[in-house]
């Protein structure tokens, strides 16, 4: 999933992967009333997914006094398992639904979004809008009719999405729900109607600032314990991430990437080069802005037929105006060009044969000034007890950078026997990867200190001193 907060509105993107007959498809969420559906890309998941995972690089170590450097690295997935992490490692529907109220519910909207049929409801008896759903073959778990009710209790609609009739689901596209107002949460409780013992979510959050969670824990992946082996070439990133995935009793976000500017700017890497997004038609080349790899692999998945757009995105890296949709209550406005962008310049061109534009850079940008805006990845195993409650987010300006570049602290079967790890600011590229080694530093001087301390305890025990 992925949200996009802003003072104008929210935005919540959901790509949603489905195994079994196109019929039995259907997908029910909460929404903010006046919320609006629309279909999304694949693109758009695709890059930020791969550009936010962990990146580790071997520690570097020195040899008999001259260091030792390798400029291997690995990407660490949400469920990698070789690599840097170890060796663990024809639809229903087609209802010609008459819009007003019916039966206790009235249905504000019905339309279609890509290969999706949709229904907006709104009700004020619970009961009676778990009827309409399940007339309508809807299933509801019963155990998921109190979430139901709690949230038409707190003023919620509902959006009921399934398959259009025809078709399949190799059609399957994200979509996303657009509401007014800055609406910082994510609906957990309607989670729990499709989830198992665990359920792995992936939350992306594009807005101004550092993000994180209101009502959970904020877990991290210990960087102490974190080890890599030269004569295997993996890490034990995976395995340290999913024993903290397990604290809190399973209810532990983490946050291993957090950044501002790398939406629409370059990052720089340990080795003094540019990160480079690659598509999957890239090779070993690619292109130094997440903009920039999602405009090329929408252009590759025949979402968009061209790709200039991605020169206007870049070109709002420094950008301090504020990105607008002049047209969002339906008639409209002149745009103010010296404090505002119409979003509309931004959006790609839609494939042929189709409405669908390639926006969701501009959707996701809206309300929001580009210069100010940051780049946040949440990740989750959950267990069930977990999804009582909505995920609240809220902006956290004291927390830091977190960049995607991990250096562990233990290397093991290093290239000398007299391997000794180098820890050097100049190993990371941003403020918040060097005041982690600062840390590093400070905790190594503390400990020596300590030990030292300890001696002269020792010794003025003995010498009859209090210490």
């Amino acid at each position: 999933m992925a949200l996009s907060i802003s003072s104008d509105q929210t935005v919540l993107w959901d790509q949603i992967r489905y195994s079994g007959a196109p019929s039995e498809f259907a997908w029910v969420l909460p929404i903010k009333s006046g919320a609006r559906i629309e279909i999304a890309s694949d693109a758009f998941f695709d890059v930020l997914d791969a550009a936010t995972n962990p990146i580790v690089f071997p520690p570097e170590v020195t040899c008999g006094g001259s260091a030792e450097t390798t400029t291997s690295s690995c990407s660490v997935g949400a469920g990698a398992g070789m690599g840097c992490g170890g060796d663990d490692a024809g639809g229903g529907g087609g209802d010609d639904f008459e819009l007003g109220p019916t039966d206790g519910v009235t249905i504000v909207s019905h339309g279609s979004a890509g290969p999706y049929e949709t229904v907006v409801l709104s009700s004020e008896d619970p009961a009676a809008l778990t009827q309409w759903l399940d007339e309508h073959d809807y299933t509801i778990p019963e155990e998921i009719e109190p979430v139901i009710e709690q949230y038409v209790e707190e003023g919620f609609d509902f959006v009921a999405l399934r398959l259009a009739p025809g078709a399949g689901i190799q059609q399957m596209r994200p979509v996303r729900v657009v509401m007014q107002g800055a609406v910082p949460v994510l609906p957990l409780r309607m989670v729990a109607a499709g989830s198992g013992a665990r359920t792995a979510i992936t939350l992306f959050v594009i807005g101004e600032g550092r993000y994180t969670p209101a009502n959970f824990v904020e877990g991290e992946v210990d960087p102490f314990v974190l080890k890599y082996d030269f004569a295997t070439g993996l890490s034990n990133y995976v395995q340290l991430r999913d024993a903290a995935f397990e604290r809190n009793a399973q209810q532990t976000w983490l946050v291993p990437y957090s950044m501002p500017g790398t939406l629409l700017g370059s990052l720089g890497s340990p080795n003094g080069l540019p990160l480079m997004y690659r598509t999957t038609a890239s090779g070993q080349s690619g292109y130094p802005r997440m903009s920039d790899a999602i405009v090329q692999q929408a252009y590759i998945n025949g979402e968009t037929t061209e790709t200039s757009c991605a020169e206007q995105l870049a070109a709002l890296e420094h950008d301090r105006r504020r990105v607008v949709d002049p047209c969002f209550t339906g008639t409209c406005r002149g745009i103010d060009h010296t404090t505002e962008i119409d979003r509309r310049e931004l959006a790609c061109d839609a494939p042929i044969g189709s409405d669908v534009e390639l926006d969701d850079l501009a959707v996701a940008l809206t309300g929001q000034h580009p210069a100010d805006v940051w780049l946040t990845r949440l990740d989750a195993n959950l267990g069930r007890s977990a999804f009582g409650r909505d995920l609240e987010l809220v902006a956290a300006p004291e927390l830091g950078m977190i960049s995607p570049y991990v250096t562990p602290n233990v290397a093991e079967n290093a290239p000398c026997a007299s391997a000794v790890v180098v820890h050097t600011s100049s190993k990371t590229p941003r403020d918040a990867a060097r005041l982690g080694v600062v840390l590093v530093l400070s905790l190594v001087v503390s400990a020596a200190t300590a030990r030292r301390l300890a001696k002269m305890a020792r010794f003025g025990k003995k010498a009859g001193v209090a210490a």
